[in-house]
């Protein structure tokens, strides 16, 4: 039975989409907002069918939604990770006492603000628009089942998911939008700090590497990620238990998480301990593909990792490092922050259905940089063409 808390907070979340969708879109200078609209339509969808399927089978975000006898002090004590999710709903289930249901819609409203942060950065990052077989890539590869499946849950997925949409879509113009790095970083620190160390990383060597940036400006900028990760280092070796950073200590790190999260009980356990490093990154970007398929789930991951496949295939030769070399310093960080990720958890990460999650994170990043270069080399094709016809042009023949 829902309490007055539910009704106001499952009002006021249309009203919010409603604010935010043309508050962002006019910050990035972005004029259609329709397709964003139909996104947002499409996230609650898959938030009504996640809630159906976590009342089935189960999960985390049960576990996160649930009273408790211990206070918020003493959840806050506790540090990062599982203890800080228990804070962050604290007055949502301790307070207000509003249901899961009302609660899972208060997620699908985060994972859509991330959704749209990573749209429309796309809309500033990528001018022209690359068809594929006859398919155009925008909007529609915003459209893949799972990068709406995993973010919009009561969880750590969620959290993540727009903590990095929003990092991406602040840094778009960092000097204006430092509130919005503050709290992207200060949030995922809390959830997960070695993202927070993925993306400081990243995104200052990108910073690092720009020619668009003034000297002054490239400095200062990966000063600012460079301090952020020394600063948050000794905390994030705690978190992940890698008592020494070196090459023994992340082999038994990693040995111990690939054996827990292969073992049969896991479900969708793949043994990857054998594997190269390349097929481990292979396992982790592109499967489950169809010969991995145990459920409706497993066609829909499918579908989508082939889908990314094929993308990937299109840009995966020297050209694109070329290209890498030109790319502004978001797309930059993205790339670098996707290709740490990437090794980073398919060496330690042995079951497909935790993969697709871990990796709902990065696969934005790796799809706007895909289309980035697929758009770049259209570019280029075009001005080929245009110098072409504008040599062999009647107005151009000097005996006419």
């Amino acid at each position: 039975m829902m309490g007055i808390f539910d009704v106001i907070i499952l009002l006021l979340i249309p009203y919010l989409v409603k604010v935010a969708i043309p508050y962002f879109s006019s910050k990035a200078g972005v004029k259609s907002t329709k397709w964003l609209y139909y996104l947002w339509y499409y996230h609650v969808a898959f938030g009504l069918i996640y809630i159906v399927y976590v009342n089935i089978f189960g999960g985390d975000a049960l576990g996160y939604w649930r009273k408790s006898y211990l206070t918020l002090n003493q959840y806050l004590n506790q540090g990062q990770g599982t203890a800080f999710m228990h804070a962050f709903n604290y007055v949502f289930v301790n307070v207000m006492d509003i249901s899961f249901f009302t609660g899972s819609m208060i997620y699908t409203f985060i994972g859509f603000l991330g959704v749209m942060f990573f749209y429309l950065s796309t809309v500033n990052l990528v001018k022209t628009n690359v068809k594929v077989y006859g398919y155009s890539i925008f909007p529609y590869i915003f459209f893949l089942p799972n990068l709406h499946f995993w973010s919009v849950g009561v969880g750590k997925d969620t959290l993540v998911f727009f903590c990095v949409g929003l990092f991406l879509f602040s840094v778009m113009k960092p000097m204006g939008r430092k509130l919005g790095i503050a709290i992207a970083l200060i949030l995922s620190y809390n959830i997960r700090p070695h993202i927070t160390i993925f993306i400081l990383v990243s995104f200052g060597v990108g910073f690092l590497f720009d020619n668009r940036l003034k000297p002054v400006q490239k400095l200062f900028l990966s000063f600012c990620m460079a301090v952020g990760a020394v600063l948050i280092f000794d905390q994030v070796m705690n978190f992940v238990k890698l008592e020494e950073l070196s090459i023994d200590g992340i082999e038994q790190s990693t040995s111990t998480r690939v054996s827990n999260l292969s073992r049969g009980h896991t479900g969708s356990s793949v043994d990857i301990s054998s594997y190269p490093l390349p097929l481990k990154v292979f396992t982790f970007l592109f499967r489950p593909l169809f010969f991995d398929v145990h459920n409706i789930m497993g066609v829909f991951a499918s579908i989508e990792n082939l889908i990314l496949l094929i993308l990937f295939g299109k840009i995966i030769n020297m050209k694109t490092l070329k290209l890498l070399k030109q790319a502004p310093y978001q797309l930059k960080g993205l790339f670098f922050f996707f290709f740490i990720g990437s090794v980073a958890f398919s060496t330690t990460l042995g079951n497909l259905g935790i993969m697709m999650r871990q990796k709902n994170m990065l696969v934005p990043g790796l799809i706007i940089f895909m289309f980035w270069v697929l758009s770049v080399r259209k570019e280029e094709l075009i001005i080929k063409y245009n110098r072409l016809k504008a040599k062999v042009s009647p107005n151009n023949n000097p005996l006419t």
